[in-house]
């Protein structure tokens, strides 16, 4: 095998961990200028010699063939200051993104996704019940068509966009054509799924009969059998329905794995065809898409066909336009999830496995004739999965048309039109024979949810070089509009469940329709100025206006700086081949966030009273309420050695927000609203209450170590690492304690406020907490034990590591993502681990099996379980909180790529075939977390999809 170190030639691209860079070499030294392009803000280019602000790139290397149906679950590990993961593992389903944290308490915190220069919507834009929170319109956009995805961090990249930019900004650049013969690219990719982690069991039969058993002789002090209470040895000690579900509990011969019921061979693939090319004139890419992807669970799947056009003309020496044309359209099929008895995930845990799945002649068992449910109420989830469904139908169609006109030399302007039109159709149908459909005599729910978005740009751009002076400055104009129309109607009773349209439910239901328009639009100034790459001053001012806030708060005013200093262009260090960057860079400023908030006192005419429009109370009126404003802090530096073959980055943030909007309870006397059953309704005031601080370190490390042509060995590495401190600095009126989290000065806006577990008692099987929520003394009291912060959602420290090796043809890639410190809460543990409170009806967590207290295993890490409970054991507390510390191997890839003299004759450039898997291994330092380590995002699980692994074969041609 034929190793060593080459020196790269002029013009010569290569890759250094995951960012694509252009090389040109200088004829008066050895040093090695590295021209990398970052996309930066409204369409703009900048070298990462020219950067002073934080910026993380990933380009289509790191991107192409990864299983997934959407650009936002890459970015975990990928990137440094970015947390990523899913809550559920729904196919097509959105990602929870953080940059830098968490910059607001209940308002925005996601980024805003920036394509081809302009803004689009992005998240969950569904309404019905299961598409509310999974749905994903960035899953409409192709990953197969981006070319780079780059990370805007701080003040300096991202105070361009201002009111918006708080949370962080994404920029997302699509593919375009290139001069030259046409190119014709076509990848398919096929595989399957599985689930990415093992979660908690259900029972068996067996199992679930003997922890009742012992159940009910740790509560009556007896020593019955199985058989004894199945014969009705408890009709003394029981209600007449309690004991009858015992008695049948403990007599049935059905043993039932209600998930295997639910599960299935999860399927995927993926087919794309591109074709780009051009001259001096013209150049065009054009690329078509299918994706499908389904569940381990039956009826959960998304698939999507997705078309674009990108065309650039250079119509005169002055005038060039441009043009990006994306249509698509997806389907998604989702499940219930939390406590909806239709859930089928629930279902493993609550189901009883006594209970049969299907009849005798394999039919379906529906339970109780007179009210079509299971022995406890439940519902079959195999029917359901058969006969139900919740479904999305999503058609995107984006358009962005640019023209620039060359006014000077030095000067050119550029106007931007894109608007983007989303109508997303739901449907939700429920039988009328079983499930939630039959009190209803079947329910049918349809609605069409309707958007329309458009951008303006009007961008005037300069620059002149004056010797080794270089200055640039950019004046811009844009307006954002977003018009939402929704129309929902819902009917129940159907002659046949063989008809699923709304016509045929005879009695209306209810029925909805609202429009909203919101818009915004603002001026900005943005000036660069460096001296030979090696000082350079960045500065920006943004004016925006919202629609939503009060006459006089309407406008925020968002700027930035930025400098940098690169010591490499020094002419002594330049001398130095072993160092080729060594770049200070610091930047401050202010931003906005997207704020949703109305501060406005309104009216609604939306009651019946007596066939008259009847009004009320909708809103608190705020007239002082103001934008949440951030201002970032950062400093950094940039180290190239050996040609900048190895590249190391560190950086310091600190990230305040000011004025934190925050939904305020109200008394009645202040303006709080009843409704007829008591309850608050409209108790609430926005308002500005604090201050929020986001602050913390971030590394990356990238080498190329073997650096060879395709028959040589090639190696390179790369790693990155955050970390993250997130505290709330200011709270207005006190701390805001719930059951389970706690908002207070000190502590971080996603903390954990909890009693703490302190085992079990060894002598009795009572439960134990620590009585200050931290340590020492101990109680079986469960009310005399205090709430205390128990740790936060998101992690605290976190990142990646990739390497890539190649020889002859061959190519490994690995890629791995870890997170330490955060946490992760059972939402539903006080009914999965009830300890005998729930257990009777809901059998909960088959895991406790060899883990519950008896005379013979004092040890256990689970209580006594007692009929009704155990001291309140199943309440809130620790023992339902775990670490979500982890490694993962997030993406494999190993692939062989024929060339030369093997294609010759086949019209072919190159042909690929590989194998890839993704989340294949997950490694979690808790042993007793059975949930994906990523939900720590939400903080939160809610018996939802498992996400999910996938193995695909796969094949690259270009021709």
């Amino acid at each position: 095998m034929n190793v060593k170190l080459s020196v790269l030639s002029v013009g010569a691209l290569f890759f250094l961990g995951q960012a694509t860079f252009a090389q040109k070499t200088k004829k008066d030294s050895a040093t090695t200028q590295i021209e990398e392009v970052v996309m930066v803000g409204f369409g703009q280019k900048k070298t990462v010699q020219e950067i002073t602000g934080a910026t993380s790139k990933m380009t289509a290397k790191s991107i192409e063939d990864v299983p997934v149906a959407s650009v936002d679950k890459m970015l975990q590990g990928r990137v440094t200051g970015v947390q990523a993961g899913s809550a559920s593992g729904q196919p097509g389903g959105f990602a929870n993104v953080r940059v830098r944290g968490v910059s607001s308490i209940n308002g925005v915190t996601s980024p805003i996704y920036i394509v081809d220069g302009v803004r689009v919507a992005n998240g969950s834009l569904g309404t019905a019940n299961g598409t509310s929170n999974l749905t994903n319109i960035l899953a409409n956009l192709s990953p197969d068509d981006v070319e780079s995805i780059t990370v805007l961090k701080d003040a300096v990249s991202t105070a361009v966009y201002g009111a918006d930019a708080g949370a962080g900004v994404i920029v997302i650049t699509t593919k375009s054509g290139k001069k030259g013969k046409p190119r014709f690219n076509l990848s398919f990719n096929s595989g399957f799924n599985k689930q990415a982690v093992e979660m908690h069991r259900g029972y068996t039969a067996g199992e679930y009969k003997t922890y009742l058993r012992d159940m009910f002789n740790n509560t009556y002090n007896t020593n019955y059998s199985i058989d004894e209470i199945a014969a009705g040895a408890l009709k003394s000690k029981l209600s007449n329905s309690a004991n009858a579900n015992a008695m049948a509990i403990m007599s049935s011969p059905h043993d039932t794995n209600w998930l295997d019921v639910a599960r299935k061979d999860g399927y995927q693939q993926n087919t794309d065809f591109s074709m780009s090319g051009g001259n001096d004139k013209f150049t065009y890419y054009v690329a078509a898409n299918m994706f499908e992807q389904n569940s381990i669970i039956k009826n959960s799947f998304f698939k999507r066909l997705s078309y674009t056009t990108k065309l650039s003309y250079q119509a005169t020496d002055k005038l060039k336009i441009s043009t990006d044309f994306q249509i698509s359209h997806s389907k998604t099929r989702t499940l219930s999830d939390a406590g909806a008895f239709s859930n089928p995930i629930l279902s493993q845990y609550f189901n009883r496995p006594t209970d049969p799945a299907r009849n005798p002649d394999g039919s379906w068992y529906l339970g109780n004739p007179s009210n079509s449910r299971l022995s406890n109420n439940q519902f079959n989830p195999g029917f359901l999965l058969d006969n139900n469904y919740i479904q999305a139908g999503t058609f995107r169609a984006f358009a962005n048309l640019n023209v620039e006109y060359k006014i000077l030399k030095n000067l050119t302007y550029r106007f931007v039109f894109s608007p983007e039109y989303v109508s997303m159709e739901e449907d939700t149908y429920w039988n009328p024979l079983h499930g939630d459909g039959y009190t209803y005599g079947g329910y049918q729910r349809t609605s069409v949810n309707r958007y329309f978005n458009f951008n303006v740009q009007n961008i005037l751009d300069y620059s002149q070089k004056f010797g080794k002076h270089n200055v640039g400055a950019s004046l811009i104009q844009e307006a954002y509009k977003s018009d939402r129309k929704f129309l929902r109607a819902t009917g129940i009773t159907v002659g046949t469940p063989t008809l699923e349209t709304l016509s045929n439910f005879v009695v209306p239901y209810g029925y909805q329709g609202t429009r909203g328009i919101n818009s915004r639009y603002g001026y900005a100034v943005t000036g660069h100025y460096d001296y030979d790459k090696m000082l350079l001053l960045d500065a920006s001012y943004r004016r925006d206006v919202l629609s939503q806030f009060m006459p006089g708060n309407k406008a925020g005013n968002f700027w930035s700086i930025g400098a940098g200093f690169d010591l490499a262009r020094l002419n002594f260090v330049r001398e130095m081949e072993a160092i080729s960057m060594a770049k200070f860079r610091a930047s401050y400023g202010k931003l906005g966030n997207q704020v949703s908030a109305n501060p406005y006192a309104l009216y609604a005419y939306d009651t019946n009273y007596n066939d008259y429009a009847a009004g009320r109370y909708f809103n608190v009126y705020n007239a002082n309420l103001s934008w949440e404003t951030v201002n970032p802090f950062n400093v950094g530096i940039d180290l190239g050695f050996l040609r900048n073959r190895i590249t190391v980055s560190a950086e310091y943030y600190n990230k305040k927000t000011k004025n934190l909007i925050y939904n305020v309870p109200l008394s009645i006397a202040q303006g709080g609203v009843l409704n007829d059953n008591g309850t608050l309704k409209y108790g609430l005031m926005v308002d500005n209450v604090g201050t929020l601080v986001n602050k913390g370190f971030e590394f990356s490390v990238n080498a190329d170590i073997f650096k060879g042509d395709r028959n040589q060995f090639n190696w390179s590495i790369g790693a990155n690492l955050s970390t993250l401190k997130n505290e709330v600095t200011e709270l207005y009126g006190g701390a805001v304690d719930t059951g389970t989290t706690t908002l207070r000065v000190g502590e971080g806006v996603r903390s954990f406020y909890l009693r703490k577990w302190a085992g079990v008692d060894p002598s009795n099987g009572d439960p134990l907490w620590y009585i200050n929520g931290v340590d020492g003394e101990t109680t079986n009291d469960y009310n005399k034990a205090k709430q205390a912060v128990q740790g936060s959602f998101l992690s605290t420290v976190f990142g990646g590591a990739n390497t890539s090796l190649s020889y002859k043809g061959f190519a490994l890639d690995l890629q791995f993502t870890y997170g330490f410190g955060g946490k992760i809460y059972d939402n539903w543990a006080s009914y999965s681990y009830s300890d005998g409170q729930y257990s009777l009806n809901y059998p909960g967590y088959g895991d406790v099996m060899g883990d519950y207290w008896t005379p013979q295993n004092t040890t256990a890490a689970n209580p006594k379980p007692i009929s009704g409970g155990n001291k309140l054991s199943n309440r809130a507390s620790t023992r339902f909180l775990y670490d979500a510390d982890y490694i993962r191997l997030s993406n494999a890839k190993f692939g062989y790529t024929f060339t030369g003299d093997f294609l010759q004759g086949s019209g072919l450039n190159s042909l690929q075939v590989y194998v890839m898997a993704n989340n294949a291994w997950t490694y979690r330092f808790d042993k007793r977390l059975k949930f994906d380590p990523e939900t720590n995002i939400s903080g939160y699980t809610d018996l939802s999809l498992p996400v999910l692994k996938s193995f695909v074969f796969g094949v690259n041609i270009s021709f």
